[in-house]
């Protein structure tokens, strides 16, 4: 990867760093101006070990850091705030409105979906819910929106479309999404294929364009498998920048006339004749930003990094180096005129400090990062005397042509005002992305990940299952008793359904909001073994694919705070002559090719074809077995106390839902594909003080499989599983293979593994076909007894290999005070050439009894760091 960093990146090293201080977590008063930041960090001579240094005494420093006495992700929220109480309501559409379809609100909105992703605030997606779903009406027509206008502006808030679509899962979400699309394949253009910025603005691409559609259209190509158009989305910036690039800056021009008959543009190259800051943010943003979707085997990417390091280089060139900004014409500095333009010194610090985080960038560019940062902390925001933060000095409007020449005078004539959503929205961006620089995956994140996790609280009423009809003589079908008990504590408010001691069968349970079905010391549900008892089919995932099937013995659909409570024990009853029959005959007979290969064949060819989900129906004549307990787009959810054996399958399978415990269960299951707890496009999950005895996989995090996966882009994230006792299954930890849309941030800590029927301790396993980011899994303090094939695996040669064009990404995995009695090999980690397996580390552990070498192949940054192998 080649690095461009400018000579100003050295400067700044030299100056004062941008000052930070540690530990506040509260959010400071702010007085107008804001005071200068007070550094806890040392000014450090240039030397060939300066930035080792640096990072060394970062990581040496306990907390987080913090920017004017609170962390990035506090800046970013009270600003988010203050922007919905000023905006109100009045992004929706109204008739009699001002709103329109505008590509600033939905950059703001969608800065609001991304820092809700990170802070757990559900108000954030209702907002802009509210505000972008006003525009689209059930069949996806969008209000105000016309496609022959071919304005690229217009397809901005697609992005925020499918971040809607992912997070409340309404269709009408994805209808809008394939209108936008079909926008781009008649859109008009240069004789090279570029877009044009507007239909009315004829031959020409701007810079701002190139955010505008690029990042979209890479997501909506990954999204929606359309592998040719990633040709089409780096062509866009390989033109621009062939065009625009002026060398001896390093800085773009804002636009480019392929005719050259535009009275701004230059008759020899066709470009404008300044340099604009924003013009130049957008496309910062844009490369880092469709860099995501980008395959990272696609024969274009090292040219789009490239391009972003030498846009980069450009960016810290014209740093102002006293305050840390950057000018509203780029190159001008002081010049008569010329100001800090808030707009663009936030994408300029979002753009870097993302394409450091991501790895395009150099570290080097750290010192820019924070003293822009700082600057605009320091000198752009304030707070009102309303108390809400604003962000000052933004250019409202900047363009070419209809008598705007490009000329200096012009840029500095446009008005200048606060909180323009085109500024606020990469305030928040470079907050999430300075969050993740200063404050980088590690163990220092479960505290908050905990701290965001809302245990359910319930009224003290009682909803005992007898008072509605209930039979107690332990033989009668309870079924209706319990669901009207679970509805009517449901409409008092809420409470617990209580289940008493005694044997109590059923067929399938439907939770309620607010709802805690408690099963009482020495109570028993019998779950029916009868197929029919779980009809009609509801919605749900089938091995991380959608459909319509058997519903779950315990399903939730869109629920908030529920719990299954108690001492009692959920019995599925299922045996060889019933739901593990669908697959084998008995424990030791492979698959039955008569009854589950059938369906599961059928569905697998649907979810290749991109089948509606509408005509994935299953369930009655089919034989696909349902989970046991799913909680389907939920929030707050417990699970606690109760012992689980005789599942179906999977057993605990929250799929889409945020703010999960799973605690002191005892499960105990060995049917086929009996997983223990598998969390699927979930966020914030805690997993503690359970002991799995499963037939497959202890724990499994799951993201959907292949293009369902990639469709939802919901990544698992945020998982801490500690306290838990592991014995039969194939893995204790495992990430995969049911992993399209990601995984991150997963923490397993204090735990006990041990039998030789449990293949691996942690386990990460996807290929070419899944694909999937998997990165920042930690393990730490386990021990472990016996596994039968090796502690750590990492195998992208499951299943279908290298067979696809979908190569994932596997990096930052460290296991750390980890010992193990008896192993096969210690590691078998196994990448591809086109995507090796990155930064693995191994700290302080301990493996005895080890029988053979590890296999590694395709690995890049292995780390083994006071690591002690003891061979039989």
């Amino acid at each position: 990867m080649t690095h461009l960093p400018g000579p100003r990146i050295l400067a700044a090293l030299l100056a004062p760093p941008a000052t930070v201080a540690r530990p506040s977590h509260a959010f400071p008063p702010l007085a107008k101006p804001m005071n200068p930041l007070v550094s806890s960090r040392r000014r450090y001579a240039l030397s060939a070990g300066l930035f080792l240094a640096a990072a060394q005494l970062l990581a040496a420093q306990a907390g987080p850091i913090t920017f004017e006495g609170a962390e990035p992700l506090d800046w970013a929220a009270k600003m988010a705030d203050s922007q919905i109480a000023r905006s109100r309501d009045f992004l929706q559409y109204n008739p009699k409105g001002k709103a329109r379809w505008d590509y600033a609100a939905g950059l703001f909105t969608l800065s609001l979906i991304k820092l809700s992703d990170q802070i757990d605030r559900p108000d954030y997606v209702r907002y802009a819910d509210a505000a972008i779903g006003s525009f689209v009406d059930p069949n996806g027509a969008i209000q105000g929106y016309k496609v022959d206008e071919y304005n690229i502006d217009n397809i901005n808030p697609g992005k925020t479309v499918l971040a809607l679509y992912s997070h409340t899962g309404d269709d009408r979400y994805r209808k809008a999404a394939a209108l936008l699309r079909s926008q781009l394949d008649r859109h008009p253009r240069t004789s090279g294929g570029g877009l044009w910025h507007k239909q009315r603005y004829p031959h020409q691409m701007w810079l701002d364009g190139l955010y505008m559609g690029a990042p979209f259209y890479a997501e909506y190509a990954l999204r929606f498998d359309q592998p040719n158009a990633f040709n089409d989305v780096a062509k866009q910036f390989e033109l621009i920048a062939k065009a625009a690039y002026e060398p001896k800056t390093g800085l773009y021009y804002h636009g480019w006339d392929e005719s050259k008959e535009q009275t701004w543009a230059n008759k020899a190259t066709g470009t404008s004749p300044n340099f604009w800051s924003r013009g130049i943010g957008w496309f910062g943003m844009a490369l880092v930003d469709t860099l995501d979707f980008l395959p990272i085997n696609h024969p274009s990417r090292p040219a789009l990094i490239a391009t972003l390091n030498q846009a980069a280089a450009g960016i810290a060139k014209y740093q102002d180096p006293k305050t840390g900004l950057w000018y509203q014409v780029t190159d001008q500095g002081a010049r008569a005129g010329n100001y800090f333009e808030a707009t663009a010194s936030c994408m300029f610090v979002y753009t870097l400090a993302k394409g450091v985080n991501l790895g395009y960038l150099s570290a080097e560019y750290r010192p820019v990062i924070e003293k822009g940062f700082a600057g605009i902390l320091r000198d752009l925001v304030s707070r009102g005397a309303d108390g809400k933060l604003n962000l000052n000095q933004c250019c409202k409007v900047a363009g070419l042509g209809y008598g705007r020449d490009g000329s200096y005078e012009y840029y500095l004539k446009e008005p200048v005002i606060a909180n323009d959503l085109k500024g606020v929205g990469p305030f928040i961006l470079a907050c999430i992305e300075m969050d993740r620089l200063v404050n980088p995956p590690g163990w220092d994140r479960v505290p908050r990940i905990l701290q965001q996790i809302h245990e359910p609280r319930f009224p003290n009423r009682d909803f005992p299952i007898t008072d509605f009809g209930a039979p107690t003589d332990g033989k009668g079908d309870c079924t209706v008793a319990i669901n009207k008990a679970i509805e009517a504590c449901n409409a008092a408010g809420g409470g617990r359904v209580v289940v008493s001691a005694g044997q109590w069968h059923t067929g399938a349970i439907r939770l309620r909001s607010n709802v805690n079905l408690h099963l009482s010391e020495g109570a028993t549900l019998l779950f029916s073994t009868d197929p029919a008892q779980y009809l009609p089919a509801v919605l749900t995932k089938w091995e991380g694919i959608d459909c319509y099937n058997y519903a779950p013995f315990i399903y939730a659909f869109e629920q908030e705070n529920i719990a299954i409570t108690g001492k009692g024990t959920l019995d599925g009853q299922s045996s060889y002559e019933n739901w593990w029959g669908w697959v084998k005959k008995s424990q030791t007979q492979k698959a039955n090719p008569s009854l589950q290969r059938g369906s599961r064949e059928k569905l697998h060819a649907q979810l290749n074809a991109s089948a509606p989900i509408s005509d994935r129906v299953y369930g009655a004549g089919h034989y696909l077995r349902p989970n046991f307990i799913q909680p389907y787009r939920c929030r707050n959810v417990l699970i606690e106390g109760v012992r689980i054996v005789r599942s179906p399958m999977w057993e605990i399978h929250p799929v889409f839902c945020t703010n999960v415990i799973v605690r002191g269960l005892d499960i105990f299951s060995h049917g086929p594909n009996n997983d223990g707890c598998d969390p699927e496009s979930s966020r914030n999950v805690l997993i503690e003080n359970c002991t799995f005895d499963t037939g497959d996989d202890c724990i499994a995090i799951k993201s959907g499989r292949n293009n369902d996966g990639r469709r939802w882009l919901m990544p698992s994230e945020n998982l801490v599983i500690r306290g838990c006792t592991m014995k039969d299954g194939h893995g204790g930890t495992v990430v995969g293979s049911e992993i399209s849309g990601s995984c991150r941030n997963v923490f397993t800590e204090d735990c006990r593994m041990d039998s030789p029927n449990l293949d691996r301790a942690l386990r990460l396993k996807t290929n070419a076909v899944r694909g999937g980011i998997l990165e920042n899994v930690f393990m730490r303090n386990v021990e472990i007894g016996r596994v039968a094939e090796a502690i750590l695996t990492i195998d992208f040669k499951y299943e279908e290999g290298e067979s696809g064009s979908h190569y994932p990404i596997v990096r930052n995995i460290v296991m750390e005070n980890v010992t193990s009695k008896s192993a096969p090999r210690v590691l078998s980690i196994i990448g591809y050439a086109k995507s090796p397996i990155r930064d693995v580390k191994l700290i302080n552990c301990t493996f005895s009894g080890v029988e053979g070498d590890d296999r590694i192949q395709h690995v890049e940054g292995l780390q083994r760091l006071n690591v002690k192998i003891d061979r039989k």
